[in-house]
């Protein structure tokens, strides 16, 4: 018979449509780990609200028994409670929880639509005619344009995590990102973030990247991570903002030999982060 013919993104021996196949099952295997970890965390979150409910309850209900056995004793015996007689939280038994809410206080995302008094709306990548609009948008500020390969893997395969500022019907401001396990957790990762030149200055990129944390958390997402030039001081100082810290120094990342710093975001916990 004749030789197969490898296929053109390398894949050899395989036809391009078992290629697409072994892709889309790969593509679904992640998207069911996604779905499962919503689940997870879905979960957890309700347990976590039933046990903050209980604690409230019995916070309650000992401060009411308290001051029953108060009025009852008189003022002369308030000051000769052991340490037992307090409650749960007072004793201690809540200093794991009580810390870990005093340490790891919730992001400082933006509470509310910036630009929406000059008629910014917000929108997450639906149409096909959108792409075009994002393309131009972001390779304006590019030194090393992408191709339009790689605005479609991101785009394509995250569509619910590409967010958009719109303004007079046209795109002003877009983040692109992508959420996909590594190792052992979900990562999500900024890839692109634009916004117009004529709206800079209006929160409109911090808006933007609020929504991606936000609807990448709410898949699962456990770290976010991008990189940015190190010359890029507004960038850095629009992370930075958002809880983001340099995690390291990468050297001649670009193509123009210029440095990059990799920014984290962690998310510590189950119970935070509304």
């Amino acid at each position: 018979g004749e030789p197969v013919e490898a296929a053109s993104d390398g894949h050899p021996g395989l036809q391009r449509g078992q290629v697409e196949n072994a892709e889309e099952e790969e593509r679904e295997r992640k998207r069911e780990a996604i779905r499962r970890r919503i689940a997870q965390a879905k979960l957890e979150e309700k347990i976590h609200k039933e046990v903050e409910r209980l604690q409230l309850e019995n916070s309650e209900d000992g401060r009411r028994d308290s001051g029953h056995m108060n009025h009852a004793a008189g003022r002369g015996s308030a000051g000769h409670h052991s340490v037992e007689d307090k409650e749960p939280q007072e004793r201690g038994v809540y200093d794991e929880e009580q810390t870990y809410r005093t340490t790891y206080n919730r992001l400082p995302l933006p509470t509310h639509e910036a630009g929406t008094e000059e008629g910014i709306t917000y929108k997450t990548f639906s149409l096909e005619e959108e792409m075009a609009e994002i393309v131009a948008l972001i390779d304006k500020d590019l030194s090393e344009p992408y191709s339009i390969f790689t605005y479609r893997y991101f785009i394509y395969n995250w569509p619910q995590h590409t967010h958009m500022a719109m303004h007079n019907g046209k795109c002003c401001g877009v983040v692109v990102c992508k959420l996909e396990q590594h190792r052992d957790y979900f990562r999500g990762y900024i890839a692109m973030l634009a916004v117009d030149s004529d709206l800079r200055g209006k929160g409109i990129g911090t808006c933007l990247v609020g929504k991606a944390i936000r609807s990448m958390r709410a898949e699962g997402c456990e770290e976010v991570v991008l990189e940015t030039e190190c010359s890029n001081t507004g960038a850095l100082r629009l992370y930075e903002n958002l809880g983001f810290f340099r995690d390291k120094r990468l050297l001649r990342y670009y193509l123009n030999g210029g440095d990059a710093f990799r920014l984290k975001l962690w998310f510590p916990g189950v119970g935070y982060y509304a």
